[in-house]
């Protein structure tokens, strides 16, 4: 009889055993899947992260590769036509070709005039009434060029920071 119960028992210890690891393995596998996602997830965010700052960091990057230039004093030729004008400012004349949004046909020889420009178009060309109008918007523009670079760079960062922990989780 000892025998028996000493069989009966051992049977009954390998299985709460076995049935120990089997749930052991069952809660594993959830746990592991739970930060393979995260890692993921983590991943996906690092990566459009990047993307954003790449997108800052051009956007910065144009913004102030073109200098704006402003130029204040009086017209001294003006060809429509071509689309070309001329100011002769403090520092001497400056041959420019209308922008886009300039229209030529507006101004004459003798005008006293404030131009907008870079890289030799004009962008804006506006009466001396508008210059002090058009120094702010000058200003304004020079101070949101250099937030956004800041901002391009901290993106960058931010990026370059999260991707070398989204490989650190999945392992």
């Amino acid at each position: 009889m000892k025998k028996i119960f000493t069989v009966v028992m051992a049977i009954a210890f390998a299985f709460s055993v076995a049935g120990l690891a089997v749930a052991e393995e069952k809660a594993a596998a959830p746990a592991a899947e739970k930060a393979a996602t995260v890692a993921e997830k983590s991943a996906t965010s690092a990566e459009k992260s990047a993307a954003s700052a790449e997108k800052s960091a051009t956007a910065a990057k144009k913004a102030t590769k073109a200098k704006t230039n402003l130029v204040s004093g009086t017209i001294e030729a003006v060809d429509a036509a071509a689309g070309t004008f001329t100011v002769k400012g403090k520092k001497g004349n400056v041959d420019l070709k209308a922008g886009e949004k300039v229209k030529l046909g507006d101004f004459k020889v003798g005008d006293k005039v404030v131009v907008k420009y870079a890289d030799g178009t004009a962008s804006s060309v506006k009466a001396v009434k508008a210059a002090k109008a058009a120094k702010k918007s000058a200003a304004k523009a020079e101070k949101a060029a250099a937030a956004a670079e800041k901002s391009a760079d901290a993106a960058e960062k931010s990026a370059a920071d999260a991707k070398k922990a989204a490989p650190a989780e999945k392992k």
